[in-house]
């Protein structure tokens, strides 16, 4: 027996004193005292007093032990003693609280969910060994510890009151991880050895027991115990909507949704869509039990607005009953095309339907600094952004080191973005210019004399230099002239022909396929700009964001917004095996440990002092035996 409050020295040196100031006040009271007084005239006369001896007697030995065994039933409520020696260390406990989307549904009953798992929380608390330590972990997509190996049960308590739902769905494989690694450490146990722990150890799952992603590893754990709550008890729910620009056609937009039952039959979910507030139409979407289901369409606008998703028949989880995302402006990219032949051109740089080309005699001033395409060479050294078109006998801002006539390209850059895709080995300028590179310059492409395609780049501006005429006639029937002249528009603008990708979705690991033409320069982003870890392989990005927000995914030629508001539930329930214990251990724990015992004792306590009281403590007259010693000893003296 341990006390939880009060070491066994405090008990006896509060104890001591108490007992010795009772036995005092019983001397006391029962000694007699002389007085001395004017007259005995008024007095009434009473019996001697019996000869007494040297040495004061405790007259009523029996309220006097009442009182002390009072006094230390009350000093051992507050003690608190628990089950196991003094020097026991308990067991060691994890509790696993389930805090996932799931739980802010309702029951059969109508109670939520989270609601009855904190009171089958509280309640196995209450019913643990007063030196048993408890680590509580709120097990949701990424179970996290909120309260370390403890005995404290009123930080417990507060902790379990404090939970709220979250907003992805159960990760049940983890929290049995993170349990077995803190049962681990904390018994100083290898993994092989930690099942044969159970007579100290206990992991304990209150929830439903509804999860997605890997099976949940449960038999390397010591003990395990179920309190199951009730389940979700009608939910259907949109899981994703995603809108994808459908590449170069501008106002395209392939939009997808997945729906999810949970329900353990078949159902059958109207969409119905909505874009700015106006009614789009709507759509059904057979779903089977426990499972997803999607659906596929092209939407088509040329103006921004938000693309709505909802369920047409509320349930039980409103939660997830709509999904929406915003679909952003149709970016146009300004191109001044300064000098040239407008009818040779011109189906060069409109070959790209984003692309807004503008033909001036001089450079103009504009609110958004556009790409420069200088025709015939010129200073496109002034510009932030250029285009150099210049063959021989035209002006350029690199060194000519010479010029030739129909001579192919004979090699292109591997990495540059300029020359992505192009290896057109009948691509032969009818003249070019060859440049002379200087520290700084990037050869994008080469002839056997040298380069005829250099890029530029300070920082503060970029420079592509063509060392031939891409509108010569020669060139313009090529398939790769178009896409060169794009590369080029690219690489000086990054954003020019991103794939946009918005994406409605839930919180928690989130994966997105990303070509491996698009990994470069990945950047993941929170709405406040936050930059976010990230992994990428295997031709997918992977991040984790637990909480609900609105993030940005830029990596090289694809851009996608995320909006992660979906609450998730999972599809798979978890089916124990027969050896897990389930539901509440009894009064007396399965480790033989009785509950908290201070509420007894301070009851019996309580009626000790009423036994005394009564017995005692009113004002009971001596009783004859008593009387008649008394009067015969008076008539003696």
């Amino acid at each position: 027996m341990g006390l939880l409050n009060l070491a066994l020295g405090q008990l006896i040196g509060l104890f001591l004193p108490l007992a010795a100031f009772l036995v005092a006040l019983y001397f006391y009271d029962r000694s007699r005292r002389r007085v001395v007084v004017s007259t005995l005239r008024f007095w009434p006369r009473r019996p001697a007093p019996p000869v007494r001896r040297r040495h004061n007697r405790i007259q009523h030995p029996l309220s006097l032990l009442l009182q002390l065994l009072a006094v230390l039933l009350l000093l051992l409520a507050i003690a608190d003693p628990r089950p196991g020696s003094a020097g026991s260390a308990g067991r060691r406990i994890v509790l696993l609280l389930d805090t996932s989307a799931a739980m802010a549904g309702a029951g059969a009953d109508g109670n939520l969910l989270m609601n009855e798992a904190k009171s089958l929380a509280l309640s196995y608390v209450a019913r643990t060994g007063g030196r048993d330590r408890i680590l509580l972990v709120a097990a949701d997509g990424s179970p996290a510890v909120r309260v370390p190996f403890t005995s404290d049960r009123q930080r417990l308590r507060e902790s379990i009151l404090a939970a709220e739902p979250g907003w992805t769905a159960l990760d049940l494989a983890a929290a049995f991880d993170l349990a077995a690694g803190a049962l681990r450490l904390a018994l100083d146990s290898p993994e092989a050895e930690l099942g044969e722990r159970a007579a100290v150890s206990e992991v304990v799952y209150v929830g439903p027991g509804r999860f997605v992603g890997r099976p949940a590893r449960a038999g390397v754990l010591p003990a395990l115990r179920f309190l199951p709550t009730g389940d979700v008890a009608d939910s259907l729910g949109l899981v994703t909507l995603k809108a994808r620009s459908l590449g170069p056609a501008p106002g395209s937009w392939s939009v997808d949704v997945v729906a999810r039952n949970v329900r353990s039959d078949p159902a059958v979910a109207r969409v119905e869509f909505y874009f700015d507030g106006r009614p789009l139409g709507h759509r059904g979407l057979d779903l089977g039990a426990a499972a997803d289901s999607g659906l596929q369409f092209t939407l088509r606008t040329q103006r921004p607005g938000r693309l709505l998703a909802r369920l047409a028949e509320p349930d039980g989880y409103p939660q997830n009953d709509e999904a929406w995302v915003d679909i952003p402006a149709l970016r146009r990219i300004p191109v001044q095309v300064v000098g040239g032949d407008r009818a040779a051109l011109e189906p060069l740089v409109s070959s790209h339907p984003r692309v807004q080309a503008r033909f001036v005699d001089a450079p103009e001033p504009s609110d958004v600094t556009p790409i420069q395409v200088w025709a015939s060479g010129g200073g496109g050294s002034a510009a932030q952004r250029a285009i150099v078109l210049a063959p021989p006998g035209t002006e350029s801002p690199a060194r000519e080191a010479g010029s030739v006539r129909s001579r192919p390209i004979a090699a292109w850059s591997a990495t540059h973005a300029v020359a992505a895709g192009v290896r057109d080995p009948e691509l032969v300028p009818a003249r070019a210019r060859i440049f002379a590179a200087q520290e700084g310059d990037e050869v994008v492409a080469e002839m056997e004399e040298g380069p005829v395609i250099l890029a530029r780049s300070d920082g503060r501006s970029r420079l592509v230099a063509f060392g031939f005429d891409l509108a010569e006639e020669d060139l313009r029937s090529r398939l790769a002239t178009p896409l060169l002249f794009a590369n080029a528009v690219s690489w000086l603008d990054p954003g020019a022909f991103r794939e946009e990708s918005v994406e409605a979705r839930p919180p928690g690991a989130v994966r997105i396929e990303l070509p491996e033409s698009s990994a470069s320069a990945i950047a993941v982003r929170s709405e406040s700009g936050e930059e976010l870890p990230w992994v990428y392989g295997d031709g997918r990005l992977k991040f984790y964001a637990g909480e609900p927000g609105t993030y940005r995914v830029l990596a090289g030629g694809f851009a996608a917004t995320l909006v992660l508001s979906q609450a998730e539930i999972g599809t798979t329930v978890w089916e124990p095996a027969e050896e897990v214990a389930r539901g509440l251990p009894p009064a007396f724990s399965a480790g033989g440990q009785p509950g908290s015992l201070w509420p007894w004792l301070a009851l019996l306590g309580g009626a000790v002092l009423l036994l005394d009281w009564i017995r005692f403590g009113r004002g009971r007259p001596l009783d004859a035996a008593a009387a008649s010693s008394s009067g015969a000893n008076g008539r003696a003296g």
